[in-house]
């Protein structure tokens, strides 16, 4: 026969696995990187014209700095693994170094610090003006930049609620 104090241990929820929070923090990526697509594709050409598209940059960078062309199938690949695993990744990671655990205040500005990486340091160095001349389309990036980022934290949280917290 189990005492109270049996059932109380047998029966709460296990010590979440490195390898859990790691696919939360994924799915979260891809969940972020489905609504910045849908966003650079359909809504960005209404906005500004054409859809946004970041492979372009990776491939400029290729170019500029290594000397080899990616290739456009490479170059997509690589944003997509960005979006999905690197991000994602670094957000957790910079989040729990900084102790930014309440509120949305860490994904804008975690989205922020992505769109002044991109427009700031790694426009120039693939050969652009810095911040792309401040164009409707570097103002879009802010914007896509901070959705995805909050996104992925908001999506974070919801998994987490769903699948940790008991």
């Amino acid at each position: 026969m189990q005492t109270d104090d049996a059932m109380a241990v047998s029966s709460a929820p296990s010590p979440t696995r490195h390898s859990d929070t790691l696919l939360l923090i994924l799915y979260a990526g891809v969940i972020g990187e489905v609504v910045l697509e849908f966003l650079a594709w359909f809504i960005a050409p209404s906005i500004v014209g054409m859809p946004m598209r970041p492979h372009l940059l990776l491939e400029a960078l290729g170019q500029n700095l290594l000397g080899v062309s990616l290739g456009t199938p490479l170059a997509v690949s690589l944003h997509l693994i960005l979006g999905v695993v690197v991000m994602p990744l670094s957000f957790v990671a910079l989040r729990n170094l900084l102790g930014w655990y309440g509120g949305i205040g860490a994904s804008i500005a975690w989205g922020v610090l992505l769109w002044l990486v991109a427009q700031a340091i790694l426009a120039p160095l693939a050969g652009r003006p810095i911040f792309l001349g401040f164009i409707a389309y570097s103002w879009l990036s802010l914007v896509a930049h901070v959705v995805y980022a909050v996104t992925v934290d908001i999506a974070l949280r919801g998994l987490h609620r769903r699948f940790v917290t008991p």
